[in-house]
């Protein structure tokens, strides 16, 4: 910390004003950094999937019944 002390520089450490705004900005961007990640991956592998199998077999059944009636 000799230094930054030399060149004036304390303002930008964890305890100055300056430091402490640089360590909220990435705090901050991080977080948003974390959830974008988030959401890409959760797009990329829907649950949709499990879903759409039902959904299919559904009206797969549905035309088999139409097919073959039973009365």
């Amino acid at each position: 910390m000799y230094f930054a002390a030399s060149l004036g520089l304390e303002f930008l450490a964890p305890q100055g004003l300056v430091g402490l705004l640089v360590l909220v900005i990435g705090l901050v961007f991080s977080v948003m950094m974390l959830y974008i990640g988030y959401v890409s991956i959760r797009e990329m592998y829907p649950n949709k999937s499990q879903k759409l199998k039902v959904q299919n077999l559904k009206k797969q059944q549905e035309k088999i019944a139409r097919l073959y009636p039973q009365s």
